[in-house]
């Protein structure tokens, strides 16, 4: 199935990637409104003129998806949901979202407090400046994570919010662990499986480093009761932590994807997988594992290498073996290029026969279009040939410098091979 992917290049579009792009049932598609990462993780990807604040994103998105027949649209931003909702069959294929209404729930706290408060999980409304007991807690009503959430120790900093002109909801504080739980339901609402995990750091409003909570009846319950009352479909969560008296009390509800899912979907359950087989009807079923497991999350790098060239001459020592084992970032790129149509030749002093050191680390010499030994002392640039498009990798400077002064050709330490990984899918 074609799925497209909007904006793609959120948190949350990158972990759809991540869950989606080995489905062999699946090609992925990304667009975005601004020039984020997405352009270099999604092979098949858009930048669009268009953004939920305009009045033309749904005909972008319709022409995107008729060019490429897409099946089923998957929103990677909460405020993209009820735009797609809104839309219904005016968009020209289904979108993995609730109903407008719920939809609608879902964005707005104050509406989300409203809509659950009779179940008994949201937490108590904050009396009017004056009155309540500090602190509070406030948070814009429409937002997501924990932007422009605050503590509020004083009636002063209560009015100034109440008049900033932004809609917050004000609430009882929360001092206890937090928790995000994500949930998986059925084509038909029924919940399938819940798993909490503890927000252990948070960047941004993002959960930088999770972990599995330990099973709690109340926080389960929760989940049940949300979904009886949402009937939500595929997979979304809430947030959740603990009042004075250590009783969980609802944060937020979010019908969509979270980035940080990759931690229970390592335990067994491919969220956006599964989503895209509840919106369209079709059954499945879960099988979570339960083990320790960390989730810690960083800055990491992706390249756009702009650079040509028709083979690879590449070092053995300390290059493609490193520390007496294959590097695996070399291989990768081995097994890339073989199925690019790149040649490799292997460039060696090697103090021994090349053939039996690749055989004793199980690395197939058919990889290499030919193995050049090197016993003579010879330079390795005399390999080369005047005027070949290529690259040259080894470890030692040497021959590094000889061969970019001799043939001007792009040379690379092994620390600078990751930007030669195409990894998009």
């Amino acid at each position: 199935m074609n799925v497209l992917v909007f904006p793609c290049g959120s948190e949350i579009g990158l972990e759809i990637h991540a869950a989606l792009h080995h489905a062999k049932d699946v090609r992925l598609h990304g667009a975005s409104s601004v020039s984020d990462h997405g352009e270099f993780v999604y092979a098949r990807y858009r930048r669009i003129e268009a953004s939920t604040g305009s009045g033309n994103l749904l005909d972008t998105l319709d022409a995107l998806i008729d060019e490429w027949a897409i099946d089923i649209v998957l929103p990677a931003h909460d405020s993209v949901i009820p735009l797609l909702a809104e839309a219904g069959e005016r968009l020209h294929a289904p979108a993995a979202v609730p109903d407008p209404g719920t939809a609608a729930v879902c964005r707005n706290k104050n509406l989300t407090y409203g809509r659950l408060r009779h179940l008994g999980i949201a937490p108590d409304t904050a009396p009017a400046p004056g009155v309540a007991l500090y602190p509070i807690f406030a948070k814009p009503a429409v937002g997501q994570g924990s932007q422009g959430a605050e503590r509020v120790d004083t009636p002063e900093r209560h009015r100034q919010l109440l008049d900033s002109g932004i809609e917050y909801v004000f609430s009882e504080y929360l001092p206890g662990t937090e928790y995000t739980v994500d949930c998986i339901s059925s084509s038909s609402g029924t919940l399938l499986h819940a798993a909490a995990r503890v927000r252990g750091r948070v960047k941004s409003g993002i959960s930088v480093r999770t972990e599995p909570a330990p099973r709690d009846p109340a926080l389960e319950a929760m989940a049940h009761a949300i979904a009886g009352e949402l009937c939500l479909k595929g997979a979304w969560f809430f947030q959740a932590r603990r009042n004075r008296d250590g009783v969980p009390k609802l944060l937020e509800v979010a019908p969509r994807i979270a980035g940080s899912m990759a931690l229970n979907r390592m335990r067994g359950i491919n969220y956006p997988l599964l989503s895209l087989y509840a919106y369209l009807g079709k059954a499945f079923t879960v099988m979570p594992q339960h083990y320790p497991l960390v989730m810690d999350r960083a800055l990491g790098n992706r390249w756009r290498a702009e650079l040509t060239y028709e083979r690879v001459y590449l070092d053995l020592d300390d290059t493609l073996l490193v520390r007496g084992s294959p590097e695996p970032q070399v291989m990768a790129l081995l097994y890339q290029w073989n199925t690019h149509g790149i040649p490799v030749v292997l460039v060696t002093r090697h103090a021994t026969e090349p053939q039996q050191t690749l055989a004793r680390h199980r690395i197939c010499a058919d990889l290499f279009e030919r193995i050049v030994h090197l016993r003579d002392g010879s330079p390795k640039s005399a390999v080369i040939p005047p005027g070949e498009s290529a690259i040259f990798i080894d470890d030692a400077y040497r021959e590094r410098a000889d061969v970019a002064a001799v043939h001007g050709i792009p040379v690379f330490d092994v620390d600078a091979v990751e930007q030669l990984r195409d990894v998009r899918a």
